[in-house]
């Protein structure tokens, strides 16, 4: 039986650090990535979903039970979940078999070679950890996690010890293991491509705090904040400043500053917002190097610390000097730095 998850105003302190509050929805079968930085608290919230770290205070629920709100606490053991760790965290003493049959007690032997099967490891039943690729290892990981039969599971950056060749492969793997028993999912991982390929659903987070949650389309088309901008999409993030008459002064020029906007804004350039134009018409940059296969061609450019995307009819030679012009009106989104309350 899937489970769905339920978060509200969860804190977890660790020594100075803390994460939260946070609040968050996973419908049973649905799929959620937690993305951010390194440091943004996203490995700290899965420990604390599995168990492994007690909140300070709101709630974790897990179907109609409170895993978790500050006073009573679900052991890891009695929250019906599986886990996969970023490295694996496989015994090496044990077969790729004895995992599963370990992790659950009574398990069939077929029934477990089935489950390796479709991990493209049954040729590898009888084989330790030791032997494996990297590849292998995770797939074994997924396998264990998947054989108790848990309700949710919880994916630490599953793709971080993975070759990249590999990746897409165990990519699908997950989403069809996870569909086929309408698993819900929560992934963690620093990987724009690895939560989209996974999760309908994000939350972003920055040093211990929710920067922006929703479906992933709407985050992708209509990110709220540069932070989001930047991480999820590639966005270059241009400081501005006013001046007089409430008016922002960027690279590009003056402009009026958007009706009822914060003060820390950025001029958020995504990819494509940016063409090449005549000398002494705009800022200069220097280009970096030419994306191939691209018409119209696409550009890196180096803009004072930011690294933008241009468009142009032809690549100029990497380190040359050239001018980029906005190709349509500016775009302004707080940065959104995390205050304490």
């Amino acid at each position: 039986m899937t489970t769905s998850v339920a978060v509200v105003d969860l804190c977890v302190h660790r020594g100075s650090f803390q994460l939260g509050p946070l609040t968050f929805a996973v419908p049973s079968g649905g799929r959620l990535a937690v993305v951010g930085p390194s440091g943004s608290g996203k490995t700290t919230l899965l420990r604390c979903l599995a168990g492994f770290e007690p909140a300070a205070s709101g709630t974790i629920r897990l179907g109609d039970a409170i895993a978790d709100d500050g006073r009573r606490r679900l052991p890891p053991d009695r929250r019906g979940l599986g886990l996969v760790f970023q490295d694996g965290a496989l015994w090496p003493q044990m077969t790729a078999l004895q995992h599963l049959q370990f992790a659950a007690p009574g398990l069939a032997a077929d029934d477990a070679l089935a489950l390796l099967r479709r991990a493209g490891l049954e040729a590898r039943a009888n084989d330790r950890p030791g032997t494996m690729s990297g590849g292998e290892a995770q797939r074994l990981g997924l396998c264990r996690a998947l054989a108790p039969g848990p309700g949710l599971l919880l994916l630490d950056e599953p793709l971080r010890s993975v070759d990249v060749h590999q990746r897409d492969g165990l990519v699908l793997l997950l989403r069809t293991l996870a569909d086929e028993r309408r698993l819900t999912t929560i992934l963690v991982t620093h990987d724009r491509d690895e939560a989209l390929a996974l999760a309908t659903d994000l939350v972003v987070l920055r040093e211990g705090r929710m920067v922006e949650s929703g479906p992933a389309q709407d985050l992708l088309q209509r990110p709220a904040t540069a932070f989001t901008a930047a991480f999820l999409l590639g966005a270059a993030c241009l400081p501005v400043s006013a001046t007089d008459g409430d008016r922002l002064s960027t690279p590009f020029g003056t402009f009026a500053r958007p009706p009822g906007a914060p003060g820390d804004l950025r001029l958020v350039l995504l990819p494509g917002d940016v063409d090449l134009a005549p000398p002494g018409s705009g800022p200069a940059g220097r280009i970096l190097c030419a994306l191939p296969g691209e018409d119209p061609v696409r550009l890196r450019v180096a803009l004072a610390d930011q690294i933008v995307e241009a468009h142009a009819r032809a690549a100029p030679p990497a380190g040359a000097e050239v001018t980029l012009a906005l190709r349509a009106a500016p775009r302004f989104l707080p940065w959104h730095e995390p205050t304490r309350p």
